[in-house]
């Protein structure tokens, strides 16, 4: 009896053994793999998380050193799988920022249906001023529906006045950053629920 419960002791850790194996193995991977580069600068895998109201994965891409906290930049990927005009998707969250009254600039093409979309969300309500710019680019998934890429900057000013220098920043900054958006290839979504890795 005592050989028996030994054998199978000895069985039940060996499958053990192999199932964490996997599982070390698995996030091993998603540490590892999932980053991305753009513009010349490595971001990495933060956030992977699925939307209750449009049913897909997003994933949220940092620099080295930042996170969901303390970003100063960040790319993001959004897959939107029961929506398949990418240019009405554009258009509805431009509705969106429009019932807020936070002013866009969208470029749809028609031939290639796809959308982009920029804007500027400015929170003055208290100390630091949190100004961020972001461009949208919707396409076709690979999958299903519409994907998107999310480009944002973000700026912390403690004046007033400094608010209108950081404005001309970004449009200095956004043709380039227009087109560097417009030449990035989205990468695929990331289908596994990930909070603020370190």
């Amino acid at each position: 009896l005592i050989s028996k419960n030994i054998l199978c002791y000895s069985h039940f850790m060996k499958k053990l053994i192999a199932v964490l194996f996997i599982l070390f193995a698995m996030i091993n991977t998603v540490c590892a793999e999932n980053k991305l580069n753009f513009d010349g600068k490595e971001y990495y895998l933060r956030l992977s998380e699925k939307s209750a109201e449009h049913n897909g994965f997003y994933n949220q891409y940092y620099k080295a050193g930042e996170g969901i906290d303390n970003w100063t930049e960040m790319v993001a990927v959004h897959h939107f799988p029961n929506v398949f005009s990418p240019i009405e998707q554009a258009y509805n969250f431009r509705e969106y920022l429009e019932s807020f009254h936070c002013p866009s600039s969208l470029e749809a093409d028609e031939e290639n249906n796809t959308g982009m979309l920029d804007f500027i969300l400015i929170d003055g309500h208290q100390l630091p001023i949190v100004l961020e710019f972001n461009i949208f680019k919707y396409e076709k998934s690979k999958a299903c529906g519409t994907v998107a890429v999310q480009y944002a900057k973000k700026f912390e000013v403690y004046d007033t006045k400094e608010v209108a220098s950081v404005k001309k920043k970004f449009s200095n900054f956004r043709p380039r950053a227009m087109k560097k958006v417009k030449n990035f290839e989205i990468p695929d979504i990331v289908e596994i629920k990930l909070n603020d890795l370190p």
